[in-house]
């Protein structure tokens, strides 16, 4: 690509016909001390000549290398600054200050691996410096976004032609891009330069990411009789931004000095075509302004200007959309823009910076360069480094949607014409995995993660870092399953769909492991609430555990099971019955487990059925299987000293009313008698019969109903009488509070 300004009798550039010379102004001196002057008074450019021909007899002068070092960063020369700091950082004149500028410039020129290496260095000299500690987090990201181009694929489209095809963005379903690409016109409208057409806009529909097909011209009323491109859309296609040589009434408008600037238009969507195109408020007749890039929210257009105040011979600029109009124009500053040309902007959807710059270390021509804005407003820099960018120029960068694609324009001798498009395509991307325990949601260092196909096949496994983290290159769209152990920890497979992001942003996973052996946790609580009892007791009464695996937090127990072990558990609570309860870890897999015991609370008023409480038909004598039921209910008054209560029996309706009071009387009594044989005082007891009075169904008198309707209204219910309940009973064995 070549840059001139564009003038209607003298050959110019056609991307954007910005030019400016530059040069340094060579100050001569043979003195050490006319040096030291120079770079006393700020003259650097002049100090860094004398100091390279003093340096000519002495090239291991520490003191010259320092000055060089030192003049050369002041200056923006960060290739011969470069140079000179390496040799700056092996001398005893250096200063800590000198490994932070050494990390800046290996960044600038794209070693950012080294970059890193010096900044930590730094870092352990300074450790509270927190704009090196936040740089080396952005330099951590920017390696990984650098570590995978060896993953693009990287082509030259199909449909590019021998003439000028560049800058392409994304349009619905659609590219839209500017070319030279000569069509049949009844007047031919060719450049000077190369006896090429002017640029114009066209539209293609992908077939693949390698042709273009179907091609039309954008838009009549947009192309014009100059150049127009590069441009961007708003987020819903429905507004243009595009670049156009000053071109007023049908003609080519010029500076007196002959040069044709460029400027950005705008215009809305309406139906099949655009309207009110209109210039932008910071357009000049005196300045070019071009190359429009637009946020995804629209509201910060990012642009290309030779207008006068900035750095170099074209910068990026900034507006914001305030208050419905754009505000005045911001330059990005010198840690974008250099004494060279910086161009073609592009924001992705994740606000980060692209642009092209041959001021910077690169490969040659322009570059493509990443950027990432800091909390200070400053940005960081990565080269793009090969495939994207070559020996010749490289530029018009651009991101779809999906993270994974995009286009770059290149003039690189393989190409087909004087700039091609290239497609590149993300084919793997890193997936982190971090490992936590599931319970404290502590890191596990040192475990194993697996990395299996969505068929369970495994692919890799790798060893988790003091991080607790893992990598893995993996394909974007793919699904694929997680599994994790470190000694008695083990995770459950965790299923993960990859959406990926171009040049190897992470996509972060976390897998969460548990301990190797069933747990148990216990809760008892009250039946009613549904609530947490504060002092409920739990006495393991059968069963052995790991002791020390035991824990008590906030009210929850939770013990370590030993493998196939049956369980019994007894729970007390002031206040409440106690409850016996069995658990079995037999058969039960790795993990956890989880108990709820319910206890009753022993209150005035209180009543509850005995269950499984049967009479032999139109008897009340106690059987042997009864026995069983009421020895459950003797525990509960023994434990209960104080509890005083009333054993209501009832009966179905079957029979005369009087002979169901009379069978109800009678086996309450017999309840009574056996409760009193086995010692409990007959003050605390109290027998009532209420026959067929408290049906809890509809099966009354004359009613047909099913035995099991019938035998639910057969039931002895017990009912707490004291007002006040004290203390009762506690268990004494392998006791654990609540």
């Amino acid at each position: 690509m070549k840059y001139m300004r564009i003038n209607i009798s003298i050959p110019v550039i056609i991307l954007l016909a910005i030019v400016f010379s530059t040069g340094f102004a060579s100050a001569q001196s043979i003195s050490e001390k006319k040096a030291d002057e120079l770079y006393d008074d700020f003259a650097y450019n002049k100090a860094a000549a004398a100091y390279e021909k003093l340096s000519q007899e002495d090239k291991a002068n520490p003191k010259y290398i320092q000055r060089l070092a030192y003049s050369y960063y002041k200056m923006l020369n960060f290739t011969k600054a470069l140079h000179y700091y390496s040799l700056l950082v092996q001398q005893d004149l250096k200063q800590p200050q000198d490994y932070y500028e050494y990390a800046q410039l290996l960044r600038i020129a794209g070693n950012i691996e080294d970059s890193k290496i010096w900044l930590e260095k730094y870092i352990v000299i300074l450790p509270g410096d927190q704009r090196a500690i936040k740089q080396l987090e952005n330099i951590n990201q920017l390696i990984k976004l650098k570590s995978n181009l060896q993953n693009v694929t990287f082509e030259n489209l199909d449909g590019n032609t021998r003439f000028i095809d560049m800058c392409p963005v994304y349009y619905e379903d659609r590219i839209v891009y500017s070319s030279s690409k000569d069509s049949f016109s009844m007047v031919r409208n060719n450049f000077e330069w190369n006896n090429q057409p002017f640029l114009d806009l066209y539209e293609s529909k992908p077939g693949t990411m390698k042709i273009l097909r179907n091609d039309n011209k954008f838009s009549s009323s947009l192309n014009s009789r100059v150049h127009e491109g590069p441009i961007c859309f708003s987020s819903d296609f429905n507004t243009i931004y595009f670049t156009r040589n000053n071109f007023k009434n049908g003609k080519v408008a010029r500076t007196p000095d002959g040069i044709n600037n460029l400027k950005i238009l705008v215009a809305e969507r309406r139906g099949n075509d655009w309207q009110n195109i209109r210039e932008l408020p910071f357009n000049s007749d005196n300045y070019s302004v071009g190359h429009p890039a637009l946020s995804i929210d629209n509201k910060t257009l990012y642009f290309v200007s030779d207008m006068p105040g900035g750095f170099g011979e074209t910068d990026i600029y900034k507006s914001e959309f305030l208050n419905g109009k754009w505000s005045k124009p911001l330059n990005l500053g010198e840690s974008i823009n250099t004494k060279g040309k910086e161009m073609f902007p592009y924001i992705d959807k994740n606000g980060f910076l692209y642009y092209s710059s041959n001021g910077l270390p690169g490969n040659g021509g322009l570059d493509v360069f990443a950027a990432k804005q800091e909390e200070n407003g400053n940005y960081m820099l990565v080269n793009l480094g090969i495939p994207v960018n070559s020996d010749h120029d490289d530029f018009g960068f651009v991101v779809n949607t999906d993270s994974l694609t995009g286009y770059v324009t290149s003039n690189r001798t393989e190409g087909k014409g004087e700039d091609d498009i290239y497609s590149f395509r993300v084919n793997k991307i890193d997936l982190m995995v971090t490992c936590f325990d599931i319970q404290t949601k502590e890191l596990i260092p040192g475990s194993r993660v697996a990395l299996l196909a969505e068929d369970g096949r495994v692919i890799d496994s790798k060893i988790a870092d003091k991080k607790a983290a893992v990598q893995f290159l993996v394909n974007p769209g793919f699904k694929y399953q997680l599994l994790a152990e470190n000694n008695s920890y083990l995770s459950e497979p965790k299923e993960v769909q990859i959406k990926g992001s171009v040049f190897g942003f992470l996509q972060g996973e976390e897998i969460f492991l548990k301990r190797g052996f069933p747990y148990l946790t216990i809760e008892v609580i009250d039946k009613e609430s549904g609530l947490i009892i504060p002092n409920a007791l739990v006495d393991i009464s059968e069963g052995k555990y790991d002791e020390s695996g035991l824990e008590d937090n906030n009210g929850v127990i939770r013990m370590k099971m030993n493998d196939s072990t049956d369980y019994t558990f007894y729970a007390t609570a002031e206040e409440y019955f106690e409850k016996t309860v069995k658990y079995s870890s037999v058969g039960k897999p790795l993990g956890d487990y989880s108990m709820t015991i319910e206890l009753e609370k022993i209150s005035a008023g209180k009543q509850f059925v005995l269950d499984d409480l049967y009479y032999d038909l139109n008897k009340y004598n106690i059987r042997k299987d009864a026995e069983i039921v009421l020895d459950k209910l003797l525990k509960i008054l023994i434990d209960n000293p104080e509890v005083r209560i009333e054993i209501g029996s009832h009966t179905d309706s079957r029979a005369t009313a009087e002979y169901n009071q009379r069978l109800s009387q009678n086996r309450s009594e017999s309840v009574m008698t056996y409760l009193i044989g086995k010692g409990i005082a007959p003050s605390r007891l109290v027998a009532k019969g209420y026959g067929e009075s408290q049906l809890i169904n509809h099966c009354a008198d004359g009613v047909d109903c099913p035995e099991v309707d019938h035998q639910a209204n057969r039931r002895t219910v017990i009912e707490i009488l004291n007002p006040e309940i004290r203390r009762v009973k506690r268990g004494a064995k392998n006791v654990y509070y609540f």
